[in-house]
């Protein structure tokens, strides 16, 4: 009994995590429009001109954006989490018997709790484990074609070096 209601509390926080980031958009949304206003009405010295409308109109849609989003947010999280406890654990029951198969790596994630997490985890994993690889073929042709361009580098020093000393022996001759 003691884990449904660990359950049932976290429901609970999850339920309200929507309804709480939708405030925090449409604060967003009002604190947008306040300060634009006020900002433009300081501005508009003369009078309205164009860019003051244009500017009022940006303003006007931000602000319609941000609590169309904000209510968008609100009735997805509740539409989210109006699942119960049977449901979910009827849904890890069947899903892949419960447990996710971790790749061949040296990380792996196996949970009964979260399936869907562990298999992106996972997925995830694998990608880096690959990025890896790649990069470290990367580091070493790079240190190879460092190693070939100091090899031309010392090879056109040395042809330089020979070059000034014949061309200083020939002016030191001729002028003998």
């Amino acid at each position: 009994m003691e884990k449904v209601q660990g359950y049932t509390r976290k429901k609970t926080v999850m339920e309200q995590y929507p309804s709480r980031q939708a405030l925090v958009y449409s604060g967003a949304a009002f604190l947008i429009l306040v300060t634009g206003m006020r900002t433009v009405l300081s501005v508009a010295e003369e009078g309205f001109g164009f860019i003051e409308y244009v500017t009022i109109t940006a303003l006007a849609v931000e602000f319609s954006l941000l609590l169309l989003y904000a209510l968008t947010i609100y009735q997805a999280g509740k539409e989210t989490f109006e699942i119960t406890l049977q449901e979910e654990v009827e849904a890890m029951e069947h899903a892949d018997g419960g447990a996710s198969s971790a790749p061949s790596g040296d990380f792996s994630v196996r949970s009964t709790d979260v399936p869907e997490i562990a298999k992106e985890i996972n997925k995830f994993t694998t990608l880096a484990n690959s990025l890896v690889d790649k990069l470290a073929k990367n580091v070493e042709q790079s240190q190879a074609l460092n190693k070939h361009m100091e090899q031309l580098t010392d090879e056109q020093i040395n042809m330089r070096v020979r070059n000034e000393i014949q061309r200083l022996l020939s002016a030191n001759l001729s002028s003998k």
